[in-house]
């Protein structure tokens, strides 16, 4: 324990005397120091306790003084003082004994038979003994730490064992930024601006420490991985800031840590074939050849109906993205994850993973099946390429499942970037003329009251010889018949299309540049 003033007084060789009981006595100390300066404030550190004789005080000193002195002393950091006795007064001055109780700080009256140095020496007596405690911990913790990593609990139990020793919590945020293990404390404490300091090391992609302030305690954070691969973030709660010895014990859960994470890593790209492999016999139908390979590495397949998701990681950080998702199966039996042609294929039970959260962690595009049992995989593959289809191609949506393209009709389910570049050149020609927007508007709206010129020109608040008009342009324009069944379907196939892939006018522009100078 650091020393303090109600221990110092306890010490009854020294013969010290607290003048002022109802001060503040168990504020720790930093060290002793001795000084009669007149403003000895530049000299003091943080938590000093300052032994004075008085010289620097005449014998015409007047309250006001005293106040001014022990003022700068506190402001610099002064908690407590100690006047000599017997060697410029005989007695400390009431003056000062009411100033510093004032401001709460004990003075404790030193007599003449004792040196100040002997004051400073058991104060230092004392706080070598507490780095001598605190370094005795640090082995017991860092032995501790030890042997939870050699035993059966990996990762997990040392983490545990971590928030035992320095009496908090700690958490492992994972790069697709769940919690990836916790102790002590429910994770949900360090929600808020813990959670947006873990999202920022995440971002800057580099090694980097920081401390956040929460409620009734500190919470460090730690990057685990290398420059621009980042595999956590380590962010341990405590009721105070980590000194340098709990910090000695964090460092070496680091390291730790790192091994194991880069260790999985490097597993789990070791097994992309065989789980390359895996997938490809569970497409082929070939169920339980594909179970018993898992089931013998301790990998599971649900048993129940599934959803195969196809997700595109970004170009940016597709290594990041891919691994984040293939520790999404590491000891779950509800879903499996390989990678396929660049792309990453999750076999999971309905609803088991949380796709909307993983996309939007990682910048992935997913492509979702509808549910489906585990004899009918390749019908769900091909639902999912579809959907990562449109969801590669969208601005908005990162998540496309086939259900929403279901809704759409059979255009928006075949709907492909290939289609959307061939709609939009074909109405390039309508779109390039000044009204062309307009012309396809009316078209839309007339197609979808089934060619009636009435109330579709009612809609869009025309008079019918003037839809009529506009849709004459856009057929004498595109050289398509719409006066039957055959030309009016291509026409709304074609808007279908060249809509979905994100706006006919932009599309067809960018098709037909030269056209929007006049046309032909």
């Amino acid at each position: 324990m650091r020393p303090t003033v109600r221990a110092l007084v306890r010490q009854a060789p020294l013969g010290l005397r607290l003048l002022d009981p109802t001060t503040r006595t168990d504020e720790p100390l930093s060290w002793v120091h001795s000084s009669d300066l007149v403003d000895p404030s530049p000299f003091v550190a943080a938590s000093t306790m300052l032994l004075t004789t008085g010289s620097q005080f005449g014998a015409d000193a007047t309250r006001d003084d005293y106040d001014a002195w022990v003022g700068r002393l506190v402001g610099a950091g002064v908690v407590a003082l100690g006047f000599g006795a017997g060697v410029h007064r005989p007695d400390t001055p009431v003056e000062l004994v009411l100033a510093a109780s004032a401001l709460g700080v004990p003075v404790v009256e030193v007599p003449w038979r004792t040196p100040f140095i002997a004051v400073a020496r058991w104060a230092a007596d004392q706080l070598a003994e507490e780095a001598r405690d605190r370094d005795r911990w640090t082995l017991r913790a860092q032995r501790a730490v030890s042997v939870a990593a050699i035993g059966d609990g990996g990762l997990d139990a040392v983490l545990r064992v971590l928030g035992e020793q320095l009496d908090g919590s700690v958490v492992l945020h994972g790069t697709d930024m769940s919690v990836g293990s916790d102790a002590a404390i429910g994770a949900d404490e360090a929600i808020g601006p813990v959670e947006a300091e873990v999202a920022r090391l995440f971002r800057r992609g580099a090694r980097a420490g920081s401390t956040v302030t929460v409620d009734d305690g500190v919470v460090s954070l730690q990057t685990l991985g290398r420059r621009d691969g980042l595999r956590g973030v380590l962010a341990v709660r405590t009721p105070a800031e980590l000194d340098t010895a709990a910090r000695a014990v964090l460092t070496s859960v680091v390291a730790l840590a790192e091994v194991t994470l880069e260790r999985d890593v490097a597993r789990l790209r070791g097994q992309r074939e065989l789980w390359r492999q895996v997938w490809s016999l569970l497409v082929a139908g070939q169920v339980e050849v594909a179970r018993s390979i898992t089931r013998s590495v301790g990998v599971g397949i649900a048993a129940g109906p599934v959803v195969v998701a196809l997700a595109a990681p970004p170009f940016d950080s597709p290594d990041r993205a891919t691994e984040a998702v293939e520790r999404l199966a590491a000891g779950r039996p509800d879903v499996f994850v390989a990678l396929v042609d660049g792309r990453i294929a999750v076999l999971a039970a309905e609803g088991a993973v949380d796709l909307a959260a993983l996309a939007a962690a990682h910048g992935l595009r997913i492509g979702v099946s509808d549910v489906a049992d585990l004899d009918h995989l390749a019908g769900a593959a091909a639902q999912a390429e579809r959907a990562l289809a449109v969801a590669t191609s969208s601005a908005e949506e990162a998540v496309v499942t086939w259900a929403s393209l279901a809704a759409g009709g059979l255009v928006a389910a075949l709907w492909s970037e290939g289609a959307a570049e061939l709609a939009s050149s074909r109405l390039a020609p309508v779109v390039a003329l000044p009204d062309g927007d307009e012309l396809l508007a009316c078209c839309r709206t007339w197609l979808e009251h089934n060619g009636a010129w009435d109330p579709a020109a009612r809609r869009l608040g025309l008079h019918r010889h003037s839809l009529r008009a506009r849709v004459a342009k856009v057929e004498s324009v595109l050289g398509l018949p719409l006066d039957g069944f055959a030309g009016r379907a291509e026409l709304w196939a074609l808007l279908q299309a060249a809509g979905a892939g994100g706006g006919v006018g932009r599309r067809a522009r960018e098709a037909a540049p030269g056209l929007a100078d006049g046309g032909p």
